[in-house]
């Protein structure tokens, strides 16, 4: 009796071993998967006379979809060669109050600060505000089919608050199709066959 007893318990300890390594398994792979990041490259043709004026023909923007958010990783202007690598912005470098504290913004929007030290960043900087040494930009979210709002924020000259140096409006005109594993390199071959479409 007590051996079978002992045989019941086994086949349930293996059972239940069974099950919860199983469920281990499951949330390790949800975990994962919801770490995992989608790379995404959007193209916008400018509405506002801001965006019309500091980009030209229009913005890309490459950025990191995931299941909790999304980081856009560069801003590359459409029709010239001319790209920036963004890095998280903080909203107290911005002064007291942050974004809030500047009038006409979103103080929603998700900010970045252009990095200097890479690609064209301080062509960035002179270009969208002139006489600045440090550059934010705001986006609002990211999604297909929809348009796109970038803030464009300077370090006044003087210290202190932020200013804003100007307010992009863009539709959204399509998104880049990217080869598995390889990005393309927008700075080379815009025609290449994988353009917004």
């Amino acid at each position: 009796m007590s051996g079978v007893r002992r045989a019941g318990k086994t086949k349930l300890e293996t059972v239940l071993g069974l099950t919860l390594a199983g469920l281990t398994a499951s949330l390790a792979v949800g975990t994962a998967g919801a770490a995992h990041a989608e790379r995404k490259m959007y193209s916008y043709d400018p509405i506002s006379a801001d965006a019309k004026r500091l980009t030209g023909a229009g913005l890309t923007v490459l950025f990191d979809k995931k299941l909790t958010g999304t980081r856009v990783m560069k801003v590359l202007a459409t029709g010239v060669p001319v790209q920036g690598r963004l890095i998280e912005g903080r909203e107290k470098d911005l002064g007291p109050g942050g974004l809030k504290a500047i009038s006409d913004v979103d103080a929603d929007a998700a900010l970045y600060e252009i990095d200097p030290k890479f690609e064209q960043g301080k062509i960035y900087i002179r270009a969208f505000c002139p006489g600045a040494k440090r550059l934010w930009l705001s986006f609002s979210r990211l999604a297909v089919h929809r348009d796109l709002r970038v803030q464009a924020f300077g370090d006044a000259p003087e210290g202190g608050q932020a200013r804003l140096c100007g307010t992009l409006d863009f539709s959204y005109r399509g998104e880049w199709k990217l080869p598995g594993g390889n990005l393309p390199d927008p700075m080379e071959d815009w025609t290449g066959g994988n353009g917004p479409g």
